[in-house]
């Protein structure tokens, strides 16, 4: 009986961990303007985008492939989007500043930016003022 026991335990780990890497990789993208994420600036570049933990998909870190610059940021979900395997970035421009304001692909959901502009929570706008930017997964995470 013990023997079933661990091999129980073996596949439950092995399941658990298979999803928790298939849910969670690494994109990267060329994005060719400068954008914001809440206060920071970040010039045009390419970029990492990917988990910025093992805790859960809450928080994302993005990173210049070039320097190397990373700034984390507070996310939330987002429901399903007609085409749910769609890699991209989804940056919106509110007055003269360019924000990324949805991430999908990182995850197995799409992942809304949080921006605090002016003491107030930025409002996604509606999709005919936005700008996508595809994104390739990276399989080794580097």
């Amino acid at each position: 009986m013990k023997l079933t026991t661990s091999h129980v335990v073996v596949a439950f780990l092995s399941v658990t961990l298979g999803s928790t890497v298939a849910s969670s990789a690494p994109i990267e993208a060329k994005i060719p303007f400068e954008f914001r994420i809440g206060d920071k600036t970040l010039p045009p570049a390419e970029y990492l985008v990917e988990t910025a933990s093992d805790t859960g998909p809450s928080v994302l870190r993005i990173r210049a492939k070039d320097t190397g610059e990373r700034t984390m940021f507070d996310t939330d979900q987002l429901s399903e989007k007609q085409d749910p395997k769609a890699i991209e970035l989804v940056f919106e421009k509110v007055g003269d500043k360019t924000y990324l304001m949805e991430v999908w692909g990182v995850t197995d959901s799409g992942r809304g930016v949080k921006h605090i502009v002016d003491g107030q929570l930025l409002k996604r706008a509606t999709d005919a003022s936005r700008e996508r930017i595809t994104a390739i997964r990276i399989v080794d995470g580097t």
